[in-house]
């Protein structure tokens, strides 16, 4: 199905003010919550995304990250409270490890954020999701031939990122997975979890 025919199925995405989540295939979840946590990840029990922010701690400066895990047929869905792990590309990477595939949308508070898709462990997209088409590559950006195209409306782009995994992945998002209790856990920063590895946020 179009990108153009998927978008207006994403409408609720926009009352979101940031996340991560991320598509990929033939993942165990332990597998995956190695790969996010390093064998630092805290098991928290089964928790709705919508209620995360009861799970902070009384720092509100300090920075605490959750990722949650859904099975979605033959994939796997992680759902990130304002987290970025599913955008780090040695993350990327390693989930799409051994002819595998990996697709993530991130967007935080500031309106920051990231495309990623990695296949069999090489990133093979990663764009700014305020610019999910774009007539022509940008410096510093990696766009496949499906993200290029006329420049999309600011008030759709995040819609169109979600299409844009539905197309590639296979698997619609449902808004229903936010107020489901699923397996949760804390996890560590991404850029200092893997900062032994050379590269690790370079794509």
């Amino acid at each position: 199905m179009s990108v153009d025919a998927l978008v207006g199925n994403y409408s609720w995405v926009n009352e979101i003010e940031g996340w991560t989540v991320s598509v990929m295939r033939s993942r165990p979840t332990a597998e995956v919550i190695r790969v996010y946590g390093r064998d630092q990840e805290v098991p928290l029990g089964d928790v709705p995304f919508a209620d995360m922010d009861r799970h902070r701690g009384p720092d509100t400066g300090a920075v605490e990250l959750f990722v949650q895990v859904v099975r979605h047929e033959q994939c796997t869905v992680t759902l990130e409270h304002n987290g970025w792990s599913g955008a780090l590309p040695e993350i990327a990477r390693r989930c799409s490890a051994d002819g595998g595939w990996f697709f993530s949308v991130y967007w935080n508070i500031h309106a920051a954020g990231m495309v990623t898709q990695a296949i069999d462990g090489h990133i093979t997209a990663q764009f700014e999701p305020l610019y999910p088409m774009t007539p022509d590559v940008q410096p510093g950006e990696r766009r496949p031939a499906w993200a290029i195209g006329p420049e999309v409306e600011l008030g759709l782009t995040r819609q169109v990122c979600m299409a844009q995994l539905e197309q590639q992945t296979g698997v619609a998002v449902r808004q229903e997975w936010l107020t489901e209790p699923l397996p949760t856990y804390r996890i560590p920063e991404p850029y200092w979890l893997y900062r032994d590895v050379e590269g690790a946020d370079r794509i």
